[in-house]
């Protein structure tokens, strides 16, 4: 990183909290270490621990993978809008173009919103950090409104079907085979994993790479704690710039008895495959008996920067890329 992208980032951050700060939302600053955490089958996090003083015992700690587990805590208790610019882990993590193990995340939650409502917001950030950065200049990539296209508009679009139309295991697989992608007999026994391998090599790829573009409604077979939209799919939206994922979104999922079976789920797989397996708190579940209607939006600060100051991947970025 040279000294110009050094001030451009800070610049960038600091603009971040000014843009959520005018729009009413408290800024917060949760816990990296965390005793237990939200049960996750897609990722993998780092285990440390504490030594108590003058005591012969240790207790296991976690560096947390999102601010997520406490924003959600403060958004029951005080039912108020937040943001929070923070460092996440996440083990088993690429290092290079887009990945590191340790990021910079942006989280911020909008109480009585919804994801269409977060797609808003998300614009009128980008833009204001756009015009912060070139004023009249603004390249036109940063202008909104961005792309929409539904997860089924684009696998009509990029495969030449409706993944609508392929609800069931045997069908999605079949039609996969006939476009001749190799599918893994160990890796592909489920609707999930087939729809990921179609989605993985055929949709992301083609994503433009000239435009920002928000993937909308995602299939509910993939599960996450967004709300259903329908049979089909979730209240949710991922957000893509020059092919690379920026940002994940959801209508958040307040219904205390669908979350509570959603983390049980959860646990009992992340049991049979974690590597670094962790302490879960099996009664979180409870602060959704008080959630209020709320959308929230998860961003790779990182990524983000990237984006904005036209660099192909994140280490020009970053101060002090990881090194071992």
């Amino acid at each position: 990183m040279d000294l110009e992208t050094l001030k451009l980032r800070s610049q960038i951050i600091k603009e971040t909290r000014n843009f959520f700060s005018e729009a009413g939302y408290i800024e917060t600053d949760v816990p990296v270490l965390s005793s237990s955490l939200i049960p996750e089958t897609c990722l993998e996090v780092f285990k440390t621990e504490y030594i108590y003083p003058r005591e012969n015992r240790k207790g296991e700690l976690y560096l947390v993978p999102s601010p997520e587990y406490y924003m959600k805590k403060l958004i029951a208790r005080f039912k108020c809008s937040v943001f929070q610019i923070s460092k996440c882990f996440r083990n088993l993590e690429s290092r290079g173009r887009i990945h590191s193990p340790e990021f910079t995340m942006l989280e911020y939650y909008s109480v009585g919103k919804n994801y269409i409502d977060s797609i808003k917001i998300t614009e009128d950030l980008i833009f204001y950090l756009g015009k912060k950065l070139y004023g009249d200049n603004l390249p036109e990539i940063f202008r909104p409104p961005f792309l929409r296209i539904t997860v089924d508009g684009a696998f009509e679009k990029y495969l030449g079907f409706r993944l609508s139309d392929f609800q069931d295991f045997e069908s999605l697989k079949h039609k996969a085979e006939s476009l001749d992608l190799m599918l893994n007999p160990e890796t592909c026994t489920t609707w999930e994993e087939v729809y990921n391998l179609l989605f993985v090599n055929s949709v992301e790829p083609n994503l433009p790479e000239d435009k920002i573009i928000f993937l909308m409604d995602y299939p509910a077979q993939v599960p996450c704690l967004a709300k259903n939209k329908n049979d089909f799919a979730k209240e949710r939206w991922e957000l893509y710039g020059r092919g690379i994922e920026l940002a994940n979104c959801y209508t958040e999922e307040n219904d205390s008895k669908k979350v509570r079976d959603y983390f049980e789920t959860e646990t009992r797989e992340k049991n049979k495959t974690a590597v670094v397996p962790h302490k879960v708190d099996n009664e979180y579940y409870k602060i959704f008996e008080t959630f209020p209607e709320t959308s929230g939006v998860a961003i790779g600060m990182d990524r983000l920067i990237a984006l904005l100051l036209d660099k192909k991947t994140i280490e020009p970025v970053l101060p002090f890329p990881l090194e071992f």
